[in-house]
């Protein structure tokens, strides 16, 4: 899918937060459990809300009765403990079917400081002290993730595929031959299905060429969209600047033919 306008992209998030409006609460997370053979279980868990993203988290069997059976991925519940102060402590639980009453597969981690998640009013009534249970979704979904125009380079304002002349004494910042841009586009998830957190990055003069710049980004409703921006350090003359929309190809695409997307860009002027 190529997205012709940031207008377009934004009218298909309106509509969708509309849509949403009249169903259930969306979840607060993704997750899914994946079955890594002789290296077990393993969980990743991403949210809605912002660059939250637990990956190959290591699911170890507990209160199982030898073989541990078979995972019930889809009642699957992560537990969040909120402190005072500190990180937050969390769990993530996957009962088992076929290894005893209680078999699960367990992990424990801590959250990343500016991880809190919002919290809900979901406590285990029969589990005391099991803190809070947020709303989860599994995945994969279906999807299709591109990059919505326009994009943002500087002074610049582009269509993926344009060209720009910038001058460098646009540049927030000139040194040791680099001229440094602000940027800034949006990715949006087409549908059909929800995507989970994935990562996007920006590269100079082609798909395997030097890193620029490499962001999270939070899982996706169908016909919603993040923001990706910050700076980017680009030398005098001419640059392919290249986006990849799923970079590390995590998400479960429609199509995997429309993730790059790129603009040339012309800084005219020393970097130094």
């Amino acid at each position: 899918m190529n997205t012709r306008t940031l207008f377009s992209a934004l009218l298909l998030a309106l509509s969708a937060g509309a849509a949403c409006a009249q169903t259930a609460p969306a979840p607060d997370y993704t997750y899914r459990v994946n079955d890594g053979g002789t290296a077990g279980y393993r969980a990743t868990i991403t949210a809605y809300h912002g660059p939250f993203h637990y990956r190959d988290l290591t699911l170890t069997p507990r209160y199982c009765n030898g073989n541990p059976g078979t995972p019930d991925s889809a009642a699957a519940e992560m537990r969040v403990f909120p402190q005072a102060s500190g990180p937050w402590p969390a769990e993530f639980h996957v009962p088992m079917s076929g290894g005893g009453a209680n078999c699960e597969l367990f992990v424990a981690f801590n959250l990343k400081n500016h991880d809190q998640p919002p919290t809900t009013q979901e406590v285990d009534p029969e589990m005391p002290g099991q803190g809070q249970k947020p709303r989860m979704k599994e995945v994969p979904d279906i999807t299709d993730l591109a990059a919505a125009d326009p994009v943002l380079i500087g002074p610049a304002i582009l269509q993926w595929g344009d060209q720009a002349t910038i001058p460098a004494s646009q540049a927030t910042r000139r040194r040791n031959g680099l001229c440094y841009f602000p940027y800034r586009y949006l990715v949006l998830d087409a549908g059909p299905g929800h995507a989970e957190g994935t990562s996007a990055s920006l590269r100079l003069n082609g798909p395997t060429g030097t890193l620029l710049a490499y962001v999270d980004l939070p899982a996706l409703q169908p016909l919603s969209t993040a923001a990706a921006g910050g700076t980017i350090a680009l030398p005098s003359g001419s640059s392919i600047v290249v986006v990849e929309v799923d970079a590390p190809d995590y998400v479960p695409e429609t199509s995997e033919t429309n993730n790059l997307r790129r603009v040339l860009i012309d800084v005219q002027g020393s970097c130094d």
